[in-house]
């Protein structure tokens, strides 16, 4: 909720296990594959499948579209067809995969059936910026699997700076939506880049895929907020029982970072510092109210049409806390749409509201009648330790001053006095360093990560 929203060919629901009980070629096939999915009457798309090995030991995939920016998105079932041919589900469409000797058949099915061969590839296209490390590298990275509370495996990497010997070590935590332990967005390895900054100086970090994502198994689209905190605290156990190193921190960005007051306030003695990166400090149904007004007015939509949107906004938030999850709500909230006079339909279209923020599939899902009953200002009450809070001038998913004074106040009213907080100049939702901090900066800006963000969160994470 919180990133931009990524129009990709498909946005998932939940993970199965892997029923192929024929002939399976996943398994004798890891790897990279793509190739060319040219539709009648639209644009010719990369489309690549990722194959590997979960941290749970089981043959999975993923698929890719790089022509969108959108990697890692998750296959929610496999399953076999007859003649050795093994089907990825992925919500509204399916790909068909049949080894062909030296590459795969395949057939993308989304109302028509369309052919597509993949064949061996290194790695899939993505924009080269100049933040992402490089060897050589002063640390050492390992894979990790990490058990959470209802037996999901996480797969994680672990990253130890050569030096000092006992170093303070930080669980990094993701924002919304389905990421990896990387946070893909338009070429930007968000944590990958943050990672290897704090190994530089001194700090170790251990990030991981979210559940039912990458190499983690478990329902990602099944999720609540609870299983989330479960997730993050998992990882915190599993630092702790390695026993080498000093203070164990959790460095939150957007949605993670009420995660990390979750943990916090609810395990105080497993958690010593946070750090709070462009952090929610309003309820979620008045959050969710404030982007969609910030998204409509950097489309260019004039006070009166915000005010429309917010209202049939309202409106759907109300529906979507008021009717079961699943069909249900996608029938409720579709019938709401359908109330609408023309105008409004014609403005929701407009502003591309239905295909972004408002789509009642993705409304329909657990998470989210969770997400906008979530007050985070309530666990942040409860949180004693150290806490870093730092946000961005520019961000439009997260407004700095009104979410930082938010955790801010709920902090010390709490009785906390151990905390920093600092709107920095000039950044968006990110960290980035931008114009304007509009969606449409983050493919186009260069950098990752500002440094000095990363200084501040370095030094923080290596004097607790």
């Amino acid at each position: 909720m919180h990133f931009p929203k990524l129009r990709t060919l498909a946005l998932v629901t939940s993970i199965a296990f892997h029923t192929v009980t024929h002939a399976d070629p996943l398994p004798h096939h890891l790897g990279h594959w793509m190739g060319n999915l040219e539709s009648p009457n639209g644009p010719r798309l990369k489309i690549g499948v990722d194959i590997y090995t979960r941290a749970d030991g089981i043959t999975w995939a993923s698929v890719a579209s790089p022509d969108q920016g959108a990697y890692d998105i998750p296959v929610k079932a496999i399953h076999g067809e007859p003649g050795d041919a093994v089907v990825l589900d992925i919500d509204n469409a399916s790909l068909k995969l049949t080894w062909a000797g030296d590459h795969f058949r395949g057939e993308w099915r989304q109302g028509n059936t369309l052919p597509l061969e993949l064949h061996h590839v290194p790695g899939f296209p993505m924009p080269a910026r100049p933040q992402t490390p490089r060897p050589p590298f002063p640390y050492s990275e390992k894979h990790v699997a990490i058990r959470s509370r209802d037996n999901v495996v996480l797969g994680a990497t672990l990253t130890v700076p050569f030096a000092p010997k006992h170093p303070n070590v930080v669980v990094l935590i993701a924002g919304s939506g389905p990421q990896t332990r990387h946070v893909d967005m338009f070429g930007h390895h968000m944590f990958d880049v943050l990672a290897d900054y704090l190994a530089r100086h001194g700090v170790a970090v251990l990030r991981y895929d979210k559940r039912g994502v990458a190499r983690s198994s478990g329902d990602y689209y099944g999720h609540t907020l609870a299983d989330l905190q479960d997730d993050a605290y998992a990882a915190v156990q599993a630092l702790a029982a390695r026993k080498q190193f000093g203070q164990i921190g959790l460095v939150g960005h957007s949605e993670g970072s009420q995660i990390a007051a979750a943990v916090a306030a609810r395990h105080p003695e497993a958690v010593d510092f946070i750090v709070s990166l462009s952090g929610v400090g309003m309820s979620g149904l008045d959050l969710d109210i404030l982007q969609d007004r910030q998204a409509a007015y950097d489309l260019g939509a004039t006070p009166a049409e915000i005010e429309r949107i917010v209202r049939y906004v309202r409106q759907y938030n109300e529906t979507a806390l008021t009717t079961a999850d699943g069909p249900p709500r996608v029938a409720a909230l579709k019938a709401l749409y359908e109330r609408l006079t023309q105008d409004d339909q014609q403005l929701i279209r407009k502003y591309h509201m239905d295909e972004v923020t408002l789509v009642p599939e993705m409304a329909a899902k657990p998470f989210f009648p969770v997400s906008l009953r979530t007050d985070p200002r309530i666990d942040w009450h409860d949180v004693h330790c150290p806490v870093l809070v730092l946000g961005g001038s520019l961000d439009h998913q997260v407004p700095a001053n009104d979410n930082i004074a938010g955790i801010v106040d709920a902090l010390k009213a709490g009785g906390n006095a151990r905390v920093k907080a600092a709107v920095l100049p000039s950044l968006n939702h990110g960290l980035q360093t931008a114009h304007t901090g509009g969606d449409d900066e983050y493919a186009r800006i260069e950098e990752t990560i500002a440094p000095g963000a990363m200084h501040e969160i370095a030094t923080f994470s290596r004097e607790q």
